[in-house]
């Protein structure tokens, strides 16, 4: 099993090897110095790779050596230079590929690894990728347009606060405001679908994160009141966020809520538990977001840990459906402390009242209630 350039260079020098071996070289391709843009691609060419069974040795942080000891190099070369002529067609330097023949080649390839150039092959017949390959391609190049845009875009332009409003003695007040950067406005400015791939929203959510907490950094003015913000547990660990949160008063950190996703697929216990410890550390308060009625039990949840539960209350209180009932361990967690999110139709809204929510988070702020003999008020409450 070889594990790096020196190893294979010996076995080179040696005469030890035989068979193909294909040289991709990423240092071409532009956003190649950004790791998560680089790793996205090496991630994709070990998969077109894994279908031909090669041996794979990394040279370095930008250079493969894919190793295949029969005719199997012919279809992984193929798929590169399908790769090659999709990277042509969007205008964009392609990964460098050049393949030797072994042992006959031998010594060319070790003098290329040490020496770190590389000249590529004559080009071949363009090969097709499966619709699946195509779609990790395009997804790559979405990739690339929403970093640049993100590197120098004016992000207070595209972010979007949502009020959380509470219920206090039959009015309505502000209890805080969430601060996002609105996906839609994000596509609009970029002109590319975000939303619809899963892949690529994942990509994009570390790199969103940093933005707003630079948001934040530069308008540190915005905490004079509550303010919430999205955040990775990941991110919370960042050395961004360090840099953000030591430079607040107490009263600002404080009036900082950073919401974590239950429905973060990356989510653990010791990586929740860990931002946690990092958000106590800092005063900062916190918010689970997307929960649902439908959650039994905490699971691994420390709820003591925790100010806030957001609850998604899609399809509560439709016309035919009974209510249901507010899950034991959120009723114990508190009713005060579970937001509502988004109930914005009047029989979403008594919905939330029936069950005891007293903070929603919609863009208006509801009607007072108490005002029952009003006609205007009747679509609102009971």
């Amino acid at each position: 099993m070889l594990t790096g350039a020196t190893g294979l260079i010996q076995l080179l020098n040696a005469g030890d090897i035989s068979g193909v071996a294909v040289l991709v070289d990423l240092r071409a391709v532009p956003h190649a110095e950004n790791p998560l843009f680089r790793q996205s691609i090496i991630h994709l060419i070990d998969r077109f790779a894994a279908q031909f069974e090669p041996e794979v040795v990394d040279v370095g942080r930008y250079a493969q050596v894919f190793l295949f000891s029969s005719d199997k190099a012919e279809g992984f070369v193929a798929k590169l230079q399908a790769v090659a002529a999709n990277f042509a067609e969007q205008h964009v330097t392609a990964p460098r590929v050049s393949i030797f023949r072994l042992p006959a080649e031998s010594g060319r390839l070790a003098v290329l690894l040490r020496n770190a150039g590389a000249e590529p092959e004559p080009p071949a017949p363009v090969a097709t990728l499966s619709p699946e390959e195509m779609q990790q391609l395009a997804s790559l190049h979405k990739l690339a347009t929403y970093e640049r845009v993100l590197l120098t875009a004016d992000v207070s332009a595209l972010v979007r606060e949502s009020p959380v409003w509470q219920l206090q003695d039959g009015h309505w007040q502000t209890a805080f405001s969430e601060v996002t950067v609105a996906l839609d406005n994000l596509e609009r400015a970029v002109g590319t679908p975000l939303r619809r791939d899963p892949w690529l929203l994942q990509q994009i959510t570390p790199i969103l994160d940093r933005r707003i907490i630079r948001h934040f950094q530069y308008e540190p003015s915005r905490l004079s009141s509550p303010r919430s913000m999205n955040l990775l547990p990941a991110s919370v660990q960042d050395p961004a966020f360090y840099e953000f949160v030591r430079e607040l008063t107490y009263d600002q950190r404080r009036n900082l809520i950073v919401e974590l996703s239950a429905t973060d697929p990356d989510l653990t216990e010791a990586g929740l538990n860990d931002a946690l410890e990092t958000l106590r550390l800092w005063d900062c308060r916190v918010a689970i977001d997307h929960l649902s009625l439908r959650h039994a039990d905490p699971g691994f949840l420390p709820l003591d840990e925790i100010d806030y539960l957001k609850i998604d209350i899609g399809g509560l209180g439709a016309e035919g459906t009974d209510l249901p009932r507010v899950p034991d361990w959120m009723a114990r967690f508190g009713l005060g402390k579970l937001v509502a999110l988004c109930p914005e139709a009047p029989h979403q809204l008594r919905a939330c009242l029936s069950l005891g929510f007293q903070l929603v988070e919609r863009q208006e702020r509801p009607l007072p209630i108490g005002r029952g003999e009003n006609s205007a008020y009747k679509d609102y409450y009971p």
